[in-house]
């Protein structure tokens, strides 16, 4: 079973944290995808590593925060500002958001923009990987498990389709790349 519900979770701490970066400019269904949601993407990135920076050191978020479902939804809000992850569906919900956009066609759209910015993301971090000059055998590594990666992500990602019938499979199945394709990215850019 695909974890759309707990992804969800981080669309809406990132639009909550981060409406105001998309405010200014809003990002349509059918606008030129590139530009906009790059830029989407990369204030956010830049404002999460702005208040990584700020927070300074701490004690694991583990140690410190109140047991329970409670303390742990209260600890990830708290978090949700400092993590990468927190930027996933910065641009689709956006997009999504705009007036006019409501049918479940223009989610798709909007989650296939943003998963192009993320696949473009993850694309220049594995070029840049690839050329760390780490060996050959480092290289070939990283192709296997760039493979493994897409295959799991295809399939994954198929499943929306296979399981549930009906209006919701395809936006399902769109988040899922978006999602999963965002989350490759931020994992070979650290």
């Amino acid at each position: 079973m695909m974890p759309f519900p707990s992804a969800l979770r981080f669309v809406f701490l990132a639009g909550a944290v981060f409406a105001p970066l998309a405010a200014g400019s809003p990002v349509r269904a059918g606008d030129s995808p590139l530009a906009a949601d790059h830029a989407a993407v990369e204030a956010c990135l830049a404002l999460v590593q702005k208040n990584v920076q700020a927070r300074g050191l701490h004690e694991p978020d583990e140690l410190t925060e109140k047991t329970g479902p409670e303390g742990r939804l209260d600890a990830a809000r708290e978090a949700a500002p400092r993590e990468a992850e927190s930027c996933i569906g910065v641009a689709a919900t956006a997009c999504i958001q705009a007036e006019g956009n409501e049918s479940t066609a223009v989610m798709v759209d909007c989650y296939g923009r943003e998963a192009n910015a993320w696949d473009a993301r993850l694309n220049a971090a594995y070029k840049k990987a690839l050329a760390s000059g780490d060996g050959a055998d480092v290289a070939e590594g990283l192709r296997k498990t760039q493979r493994a990666w897409i295959a799991f992500r295809d399939a994954a990602c198929a499943q929306p389709g296979i399981v549930f019938k009906g209006t919701m499979a395809a936006p399902m199945g769109a988040y899922c790349r978006m999602d999963t394709t965002a989350r490759q990215a931020l994992w070979l850019e650290r």
